[in-house]
């Protein structure tokens, strides 16, 4: 049929714009250790219906997969079935719908599959622990979470596999371990970089599916990324936000555990009387949100300055980590659920062991009525108490693998998608007759769909290394922007110095720093130490050029240019009401010369930009723009017409 064509010996190949680009087959695996491979089982039979191919093969210990091959608006798709030939039910904890590499006729086949430099991208599970992207060639073991694309950095070239449902599996793409440049799609990971130690659950019944792998391949990888991201949109729209990009300030990083009502207090007025009224808003307001800490205060103390804020047109956030038990007494009393305990509703394994800690907490069980009591009545309090933004830590934590309460809850996946749907019910604008913006912090980046922003980076400040941390999420994530989340958070932005740092930041770092959030999609707050007076000169000095904050507004995430293997783009590209963008970085202490080559930037071969931080104009000479940084420093070029 189409696309999709099947071979003897259980293999099939996919063909897509004239190209022969991957032959694949599958296997699954029971719970108590059987397999059925395609390549050794019986097939059993073909049928064809309504663009679907089905197969059926019959494997030596009585298992059945059922292959389905197919395609769904421009996306090439497959899923496999597993089942047991008697009709009893069957249990699994991984599928394996494709196990792909280069056709075995090298006739008409991609040219990345005979690139000894092609990269795989393998994108991270979450944010945590400073965990990047990487583009490296293909090594066994390698594991992408969700989603990968195979490519050519020199001709963009690429082959995009990656999963289409995120609802009960927790996805991977895995080079073999005896063949490197065989990549395995599997449905069921749970390892290290999951954060997980247990194996993943167990779905059971009398099918049980894998989920769908879709297939894209096209002559630039970029686009075959937002084109997933848009194949993915149409079955799930991110959470909707119709009332502007937020601006304002956080305070973590400025502050931490120094917060107190006073301190507070002054970085909102600094902001009211100083920032806003010289460009530093969006449609009128600017938000001041609390972060880790903020339980120093009293509960009046809180409400009190919620109405403050409120009276002088400003928005209030608080913070919350409402999968993650960061206490020391697991026999404390569940706040605000008397005469029960923390350790019933803490996450434990198959010997009824508390998880171990991760990143100094221990899951909660997601699925128990008493957790699902304790967060009712905590963000109730949030929407009661007048606050406007919350953002939301660890949760990574509500997804691990552990023995659940709620029976019908077999894996983490399933476990934090009912999480976030009733934090989102508890928070809905129609519902509490507000707008309550929704930032994940430390998030999976799928399942998707249920906060408004998501953090792109763990936790990145002021320096020239957080300034390459950062990009290199943009280099690999700008494309989940507008997509799977309404917009891309790229941190709070350090412009002077955070806590725990030994210097401040020089004016090229704070400058490179505030740019890698322009250029994000984004969600703009400013972090620092406002009793400091350098704080406040260096925040006045960039935070309200009313040019980049255009920018910034616009939600538009950047193109990048080039990928940088486990580093970032050097160059970004945009169009902003008909016309051309420019970001360019430097991340280096010493002087170096970044130069782009138009063409490839998607750029006019002649012409001039003008940079929107110092008024600077460069020319594109040859076809190539040129710049010369003294340090770590970054430009924000707009075209002269």
């Amino acid at each position: 049929m189409g696309s999709w064509t099947y071979e003897e010996g259980g293999f099939w190949e996919l063909e897509r714009k004239g190209k022969r680009v991957l032959r694949a087959y599958a296997y699954g695996e029971s719970e108590d250790g059987r397999r059925v491979d395609t390549r050794m089982a019986r097939l059993e039979s073909r049928e064809e219906d309504e663009g679907v191919l089905t197969l059926r093969f019959l494997g030596a210990e009585g298992l059945r997969l059922i292959q389905r091959l197919g395609e769904e608006d421009g996306m090439a798709w497959a899923e496999s079935v597993l089942e047991e030939a008697d009709g009893s039910r069957t249990a699994t904890r991984r599928m394996v719908p494709l196990v792909f590499s280069a056709p075995e006729k090298k006739e008409n086949i991609p040219a990345i599959w005979k690139d000894l430099w092609m990269r795989m991208l393998t994108v991270p599970y979450d944010n945590t622990m400073w965990l990047r992207y990487e583009a490296l060639s293909l090594r066994a073991g390698q594991t992408s979470y969700e989603v990968t694309v195979l490519y050519s950095e020199e001709s963009r070239e690429g082959l995009l596999v990656g999963a289409l449902e995120f609802d009960r599996w927790k996805n991977g793409l895995v080079c073999s371990p005896t063949d490197a440049n065989t990549v395995e799609a599997r449905s069921g990971v749970a390892d290290e970089g999951s954060h997980d130690g247990m194996p993943h659950g167990v779905l059971r019944g009398r099918q049980v599916s894998s989920a769908r792998f879709g297939v894209l391949y096209g002559a630039d990888y970029r686009r075959l990324l937002e084109e997933y991201g848009d194949f993915l949109a149409g079955k799930r729209p991110p959470l909707r936000w119709n009332h502007g990009v937020p601006f304002g300030f956080n305070s973590w990083a400025g502050l931490a555990f120094r917060l107190n009502e006073e301190r507070y207090e002054t970085s909102a007025e600094f902001l009211r009387t100083e920032l806003m009224p010289k460009g530093y808003q969006n449609e009128g307001t600017t938000y001041v949100n609390l972060d880790a800490g903020w339980n120093v205060m009293s509960i009046q103390q809180r409400k009190d300055q919620v109405d403050r804020l409120h009276r002088a047109g400003q928005k209030a956030g608080i913070y919350d980590a409402p999968f993650a038990f960061f206490g020391r007494d697991e026999k404390a009393e569940i706040p605000g659920v008397p005469g029960h305990r923390m350790e019933e509703i803490l996450l434990r394994d198959e010997k009824g062991r508390f998880l171990a800690r991760v990143d100094g907490a221990i899951p909660y069980d997601v699925t128990h009525p008493l957790w699902k009591e304790m967060t009712e009545r905590k963000y109730r309090n949030f929407v009661e108490w007048g606050y406007d933004y919350v953002k939301m830590d660890f949760l990574s934590h509500g997804g691990m693998e552990g023995c659940h309460y709620d029976k019908e809850i077999a894996t983490g996946r399933q476990a934090i998608c009912r999480a976030y749907e009733l934090i989102d019910r508890l928070l809905d604008e129609d519902s509490i007759g507000r707008p309550f913006f929704i930032s994940l912090s430390i998030a999976p980046i799928f399942p998707y769909g249920y906060g408004h922003a998501r953090r792109v980076s763990c936790d990145a400040f002021g320096t020239a290394q957080d300034v390459e941390y950062e990009l290199n999420s943009h280099t690999y994530g700008w494309w989940l922007n507008g997509r799977l989340y309404q917009y891309n958070d790229p941190d709070h932005i350090v412009l002077l110095r955070s806590f725990g740092m030994e210097k401040d930041s020089t004016e090229g770092e704070a400058r490179a720093r505030y740019t890698t959030a322009v250029i994000g999609g984004t969600v703009m707050m400013l972090s620092d130490d406002y009793e400091r007076p350098e704080a406040r000169e260096r925040t006045l000095l960039f935070a309200c050029n009313r040019e980049v904050n255009r920018i910034a507004a616009s939600r538009k995430a950047f193109l990048p240019v080039d990928s940088a293997q486990d580093s970032a783009s050097a160059a970004y590209v945009a169009e902003i009401e008909g016309r051309k963008y420019l970001a360019l970085f430097c991340w280096k202490p010493q002087a170096q010369s970044v130069c782009v080559d138009a063409r490839r930037a998607g750029l006019e071969e002649t012409g001039t930009y003008r940079d929107l931080w110092s008024g600077k104009r460069f020319a594109v000479k040859d076809g190539v723009l040129c710049w010369n940084a003294e340090g770590c420093d970054a430009l924000l070029l707009e075209e002269e017409r």
